[in-house]
């Protein structure tokens, strides 16, 4: 009889243990699910400010241009420079969103991966289309120390925003790659 009763004791003991094991994986899914939205609600707003901050500024641009009659010798390749800024944001935004709609992890993931290698690119391709322009820029202005001084300290404070924007992106994205890996591994354990 004691040994009968140790039996369903035990019996009891192991499906309460794997019950729990249960609604703590699902806990802890959850609160992963949770922290890679958080993650994309950071990254998909900042790169909406950053297009809304980059519509203006092209919008403000061409107001300029246009009471100028045209007299800005480097609007074109300001404009140009402002377009590609726009446009990968644009891009960033919808990559984002798309990886928030989508609900296969592999996915995501894989969306994840292309928006490090958007982000990415976008920065080397931008800065070696910036940098001729900025050359001649100076070239041209070097008598005008006011403009020189003033394009010096907007350079520098574009890089450090860069810089910063940059590993604040690429923080995001590691967070975003570990978080869904985890979510595919507690995934198929939960399902198996």
């Amino acid at each position: 009889m004691e040994l009968e009763e140790l039996q369903k004791a035990w019996k009891e003991l192991n499906e309460r243990v794997s019950q729990n094991e249960l609604v703590h994986q699902q806990q802890i899914i959850e609160m992963l699910s949770r922290q890679k939205e958080s993650c994309l609600q950071r990254m998909l707003r900042m790169d909406k400010i950053a297009s809304i901050f980059m519509l203006g500024v092209t919008i403000l641009m061409f107001v300029d241009f246009t009471h100028l009659n045209g007299k800005l010798v480097f609007w074109p390749a300001i404009f140009g420079l402002l377009l590609y800024a726009l446009t990968i944001n644009f891009a960033g935004v919808i990559l984002l969103t798309k990886i928030k709609k989508e609900t296969n992890l592999e996915m995501q993931i894989k969306n994840i991966l292309r928006y490090k290698m958007l982000i990415n690119w976008s920065y080397i391709i931008g800065y070696l289309l910036v940098t001729p322009f900025i050359c001649i820029f100076l070239y041209t202005y070097r008598h005008l120390w006011w403009l020189m001084i003033t394009m010096f300290g907007l350079i520098l404070a574009g890089v450090l925003t860069d810089y910063f924007l940059f590993h604040h992106v690429s923080d995001r994205i590691k967070e975003l790659t570990r978080v869904n890996k985890e979510l595919m591994e507690l995934k198929k354990k939960h399902k198996e």
